[in-house]
């Protein structure tokens, strides 16, 4: 009966050992989901962010739009998560229409808070 018991100490041992690769593997994925939170959403149905320049501002200035009456979009949106922004950044969204071509829309950032 004491070899039966030295047999179970050896098993129990290896069991331990995965305990520990299982919190390894939960930081890695942790690590996967922060690469992907950088990372540039590349979709068919996802219009391409953009930051608006100086130029693009202007542009809406000469057609009397100011920044306070543009539409709202959070900071965490996964579209513009990859931008690295801060909220009051005006956002440009560029949407394809097989019509009339591409078309333009302007986004205020705002904090999520």
């Amino acid at each position: 009966m004491d070899d039966n018991s030295k047999i179970d100490v050896k098993i129990k041992k290896p069991i331990k050992d995965k305990k520990k690769s299982s919190s390894k593997t939960k930081k890695v994925r942790k690590n996967r989901r922060q690469r992907r939170l950088k990372d540039e959403i590349k979709h068919n149905l996802i219009p391409i962010h953009t930051v608006a320049t100086e130029q693009d501002l202007a542009e809406l200035s000469l057609k009397n739009i100011t920044i306070d009456k543009l539409p709202l979009l959070s900071i965490s949106d996964p579209a513009i998560r990859h931008l690295e922004i801060k909220p009051g950044a005006v956002i440009k969204i560029k949407r394809k229409n097989e019509i009339i071509g591409d078309i333009y829309y302007y986004r205020k950032v705002i904090s999520d808070e």
